[in-house]
């Protein structure tokens, strides 16, 4: 498996399907406050085990920690950060895949060209299966998580776990949401 710092992600333009004009590119130093500042207005806030966390020093300290250990991309609509999702190592071959879209930018397909670009990422990272937990109540995630290609492996109270496997999975890398 490659380090995913040796698989350089270009940035790529979209348009959503509200006409809004966003760049995808890779999470980078600079960017944690715009970063910060996406999660203090998000809402709703815990909405996935308790994620994102609902004050700043807790979203900065969360982000912090995850920045250490994970890979991340992130849509821009100029200086500001409206999506973002995490691509963090598991043992062996598999990563465990999360996507936040701020409320304002939901319903425009930008949740599905931001996993696409950032599910193929992982797979060009040398990553064989891609999992993520979810609320079952999440219908809009559960619906984006399906259309990809996941399939639910397990579940438990209010959570289901799904996993992709990324030599089936097809990106073409779309330039439109």
């Amino acid at each position: 498996m490659t380090n995913g710092a040796e698989i350089v992600f270009k940035p790529v333009p979209v348009l959503t399907y509200k006409g809004r004009e966003l760049e995808i590119r890779p999470l980078g130093g600079e960017d944690f406050g715009a970063l910060v500042r996406m999660y203090k207005s998000f809402e709703p806030k815990r909405v996935a085990q308790g994620i994102p966390p609902p004050d700043v020093p807790r979203i900065a300290h969360w982000l912090d920690r995850l920045a250490q250990k994970s890979q991340a991309l992130l849509a821009w609509e100029g200086n500001q950060v409206v999506a973002h999702t995490i691509l963090c190592p598991m043992p062996g071959d598999s990563v465990e895949f999360t996507i936040f879209v701020h409320q304002d930018y939901r319903e425009e397909g930008l949740g599905t060209v931001l996993s696409r670009h950032t599910l193929d990422w992982a797979l060009h990272m040398g990553f064989a299966h891609a999992y993520l937990t979810t609320e079952i109540s999440n219908f809009r995630a559960l619906r984006l998580f399906r259309k990809l290609g996941f399939q639910t492996t397990s579940s438990y109270g209010d959570e289901v776990e799904m996993k992709l496997d990324l030599s089936s999975f097809e990106c073409d890398r779309p330039q439109a949401a």
